[in-house]
This record gives C-alpha cells, structure tokens and sequence, in this order.
C-alpha cells in the first residue's frame, strides 16, 4: 500500500514537471553572431513552426554525444530551426569546436551571457523550444523531451531518441554583476554612446535628458540591446580590422544596462546627471566652418516616392581651395535620406548619365543618417578649383506630412596646400535580379587598384532589402585579408567607416565587397517580396555598392596641379 502511494506521488511529480515544462511564457526577442559571423534574428524565424535552442560548450561530451541527434532532428524537420548557443567560451574556440565535432548548425556567441540569462538555462544540454511566431516557450527540459515534444514520424523519432545519452550537462558559470549605479555607471554609458542623438532636436526620436524619461524607455531600450538594433550601425569586431570610433557597447557595458533595467531601472543620488547636461546647441560637429551654403529649399509632399534630385549650388570661389572636410546639417531629419556631392569644374559643368547616377564630377562628400561629416586625415584633402559649383544628388523619403528641407553646407579649408590628396572609388555591381521571396540572394563587387594606394575608408550602400556586406583586400601574392564585416546591414543607417590604420594595397590588388540581398516577407523593410528587384535609383530598386576612400601613393597637390600624376580615380559608380 505505502509503496502504491509512492508510486502515485512520483507520477504527480513527473506529471507536474512536464506541465511546468510545457507551459507557455514569453521570451524577449534577441539576436547573436554564430561562430561565422552570420546575424541570427529569433523573430526572423516567425516563418517556422519552432525555434529550438540548445545550450553548448566546448570540449563537452555532452554534446559530443547528442551531435547526432541534433543534426537528426533538424532534418526531420524542415518547419523548425535548431540554434546551438554557448554562453561560456570565446569565439575562437567555438569555431574549433565546430570544426572538430564537423558541426552543420550553428552555434550562437552569447558572449555576454544575456540570452543564457534570459530564457533560464542552468547547464549544457537544456533546451528551450520556442514559438518564433508568438515569441513563446512551450517547451524547457531535456533534448530527449524536446524531441517527443517535437514529434514526427514515429520511426524518426526514435532513431533520434536513441542517439540520445543521459549524461549531466556540466553547470553554466554565470558571471555575476555588481551593483549598478544609475549615476555612476548608467549615465556615462549613456552619454558616451546615446545622447549625441538622443537630444533635443537630435535625430533620435525621443531625449534622454532625464531619468524619467529613460525608465519611461527602459524596456524599448532592453529591446534594441538584445536585438542588436542599438546602437546602429555595428560591426563584427572579431574580424574587422581596428574601425575609428565603431559603433556598439563594450559587453561590459551592455550587461551593466541590462541588469538595471531588469531591477527596475532605479535612481541613485541627490541630482540627475541627465538632466544637468547642457543641449548642443552647436550646428556643425566639427566647429565653425570656413564656408557655409544653403541648399535651395526642397519642398517634399507628405506621401509618394520622391525622385532623386540634381541640385546645383554655386560655390562662388574666386580661387582653388583645398578642402580639408565637409559636413551636411539636414534641414528635415525626418525625410532627408542622403547626399552626395559632386564637384563640377569650369571645364565641365554638365553631367553626364543623370538617368543612371552616373556624374562627370568627382564625388567629395556626403550625408546619410549617422554618418559624421567627411575628414580627410593625414593633412590630405580634395580640391575644388576657382568657378567650381556643387552638384547634390538628394535622396527624400516621405514621412506623413508635407515639409520643406533647407539642408546646409559646411566647408572646411586648408589654410595652404595639404601633403597629399584623397581619392575615392567603389566595389560594385549593378547587373543583378533578386527573385521574389529570396532569402540570401549573394552579390559581389570588385575594385582593381591599379596603383599603390592607402584605403582610409569604407562604406557600404545597399537599399532596403540590402543584409549584410564584408570588404576583403585580396593581394597580389594571393593572400587575401578581411577588412570590415557588417553583419546586419540597415538601410535607415549608413555609416562611412574608418580605419583606425589606413590599409596599404599594393598595384595589383583588389577590394572585394561581399553581400547580400532579403527580398523576401521575413525582411520587415521589403516593399513588395512578391516582385523581382534590379539596379535602380529608387528605394523601390536596389543598389549593391562598396565605396572606398583612399590615397594614390605619389599623388600630391603638385603633381595633380601640374599633371604629373595619373587622373585621379573616378567615382563610377555615382553615389
């Protein structure tokens, strides 16, 4: 009798374990680098019936047994996406793990441990089973109950289940984070990285000029951290080259942020550093400039597509400068998407190929949101020479109400001659067909360097459907160098980015840009996943460029002034 009762209370425990296991709860939605470098997205698998998620770590035997298994059940399935995450081991190891165990799916870099944090896991082999559609758990335990969960084919299910040990995945050493201070940890954060935007009259949409305002925020801001949205324009630190003043939080910093908000956002001290903080009142990032123009008033309808426009403006410059920086200060945030400013000489004042971008000028500078104004290092600069005028290439996006954009100019001089000059160009492609609903549609774009040269910059310009581009230097003794990778492109935001080192590339060299388009409905930015996309000028078409900022080794003001240096190299692509 006493052992039948036992025998029930054991029943009810077992039952009760699956029910808690098999209850449905929210999950936050979160993105991560695998040990590639590819941008996982958990909502982007909304398209399947499950996302499953289980822990790994390296040299675990753990997983070595249940490799299999995995692979197995992600066969099975093509409606559900199995992700591997590892929120104990670096990156490197990762990738030779993968190597080792010759592993097909992929592994998340959870360096940080934030996501490990957020779904509950304890130790390796848990597994979390998620709804991407809903963005909930319906499933948390062993792989062995996932896979039953799962279902399937009888026979399926279980050739898996017997590939499955009942080993004990070790524990998770989870780092434990310090007391944060609102004053002393959070506002520095936040000045550092966000107010420059986050201001009034910024282009953020909302300031954070106080404490109330960010815990009104708070979760929004959990949000963007854990999808990787904020701040924009990140890159693959792990195998870009050193990028001036690269654009993410340290993972320091993000736990810090992410700890508070979870204990409630809380205030500290008598005073509220945010809201002491004096606006910037200062027009031009850089200082005063040396010349200032307006850009004649564009009126923009409050809907439609707005056509690229060809905007003149007269220089009126009674002598050659050189120009040691540009800076465009939009006079609508909210629709003006980019410029891009072509010098057009006395020699030449038409342009050529409007219908297709293409200018006769030289491109010399630019704005797109987030991008800082144009510097030119190393004492070098671009010349613009006596009569010259600007040729503005605007791009306008509506946004609900009628406005009018008077944008403004700002040009910075060299008091004399600079040492050398700063050149441009592009790795491009503009003979391409995204098929409808196309997930990764790859393209490539090459720029030959026919002589020495010092690449300073890189840019990458895609439209909406544009997700990911990288910049190799492939050289002439057949060695090939990573230089930058984006790994989660947005058109909202595209930033120049900046060698902390200016990167030689011997004659013979080529720039390569990799990447890829998202046409399809996973894409939330796609206007019509159901059409085909080729080159176009418009937001509703697509672009495909790399563009380069760098230096011919031997030209300097005097040999292009006396044209004892090759013409400079051309922006075909007109940006």
């Amino acid at each position: 009798m006493k052992f039948h009762k036992l025998a029930l209370v054991l029943m009810a425990l077992v039952v009760s374990n699956l029910s808690l296991a098999n209850q449905s709860s929210p999950v936050g939605d979160f993105a991560l680098l695998d040990s590639t470098g590819k941008f996982h997205q958990l909502s982007y698998y909304g398209d399947h019936r499950a996302v499953v998620v289980y822990v790994h770590a390296t040299d675990s035997a753990q997983v070595e047994s249940q490799v299999a298994a995995l692979e197995g059940l992600q066969s099975a399935h093509e409606d559900i996406v199995v992700l591997l995450l590892n929120p104990s081991n670096g990156r490197e190891a990762i990738s030779g793990d993968v190597k080792n165990l010759g592993l097909g799916l992929p592994v998340l870099f959870d360096e940080g441990q934030l996501v490990a944090k957020s779904l509950n896991v304890v130790k390796v082999g848990d597994v979390v089973v998620i709804d991407p559609e809903t963005m909930t758990q319906s499933y948390k335990g062993e792989l062995s109950g996932a896979v039953g969960y799962l279902g399937g084919q009888t026979k399926v299910v279980q050739a898996i289940s017997q590939q499955l040990s009942q080993q004990e995945g070790e524990p998770i050493s989870f780092v434990q984070p310090a007391a944060v201070s609102y004053t002393q940890d959070i506002v520095p954060i936040l000045e550092d990285n966000c107010v420059s935007c986050h201001r009034e009259g910024g282009i953020g949409p909302w300031a954070m000029n106080s404490h109330t305002m960010v815990l009104g925020f708070s979760q929004m801001m959990k949000e963007v951290l854990m999808t990787r949205r904020m701040p924009p324009g990140q890159i693959d630190t792990h195998v870009s080259k050193a990028i001036m003043n690269a654009a993410g939080l340290s993972v320091a910093d993000k736990q810090k942020l992410v700890s508070w908000i979870d204990a409630g956002s809380p205030q500290d001290g008598d005073t509220d550093p945010l809201a002491q903080l004096e606006p910037l009142n200062q027009k031009f990032s850089m200082g005063e400039p040396d010349l200032v123009y307006t850009v004649p008033a564009q009126a923009i309808p409050a809907s439609g597509i707005v056509d690229y426009r060809y905007v003149p403006v007269e220089l009126d410059l009674d002598k050659d400068v050189w120009v040691s920086a540009m800076e465009f200060v939009p006079g609508d945030h909210e629709v003006l998407h980019h410029v891009i400013a072509y010098v057009s000489s006395p020699a030449d004042k038409s342009v050529r190929g409007r219908a297709t971008g293409a200018s006769q000028g030289e491109s010399v500078g630019g704005f797109a949101p987030g991008r800082p104004g144009d510097r030119f290092r190393d004492n070098s600069g671009r010349l613009i020479r006596k009569g010259s005028s600007l040729l503005l290439q605007m791009h306008y996006t509506t946004a609900g109400r009628e406005t009018t954009d008077e944008t403004q100019i700002g040009i910075y001089l060299h008091d004399n001659p600079p040492t050398y000059v700063m050149g441009g160009g592009v790795a491009g492609q503009r003979r391409f067909l995204v098929p409808p609903g196309a997930k990764d549609h790859a393209l490539e774009g090459v720029q030959e360097i026919e002589r020495d040269a010092y690449l300073y910059d890189m840019m990458p310009h895609m439209h909406y459907r544009g997700k990911y581009m990288s910049y190799t230097a492939e050289y002439p003794d057949g060695t090939s160098e990573l230089l930058l990778s984006v790994p989660k492109y947005d058109f909202n935001w595209q930033f120049s980015y900046a060698l902390k080192d200016p990167v030689f590339l011997p004659a013979g060299s080529r720039l390569v840009a990799r990447g890829a388009m998202d046409n399809s409905a996973r894409n939330p930015s796609n206007p019509d996943p159901t059409k085909p996309v080729h080159f176009g000028l418009q937001t509703k078409h697509e672009m495909f460029f790399g563009f380069t900022t760098l230096r011919y080794v031997g030209e300097t003001p005097d040999s292009l002034l006396n044209g004892t240096a090759d013409d400079l190299a051309q922006d075909a692509a007109g940006r």
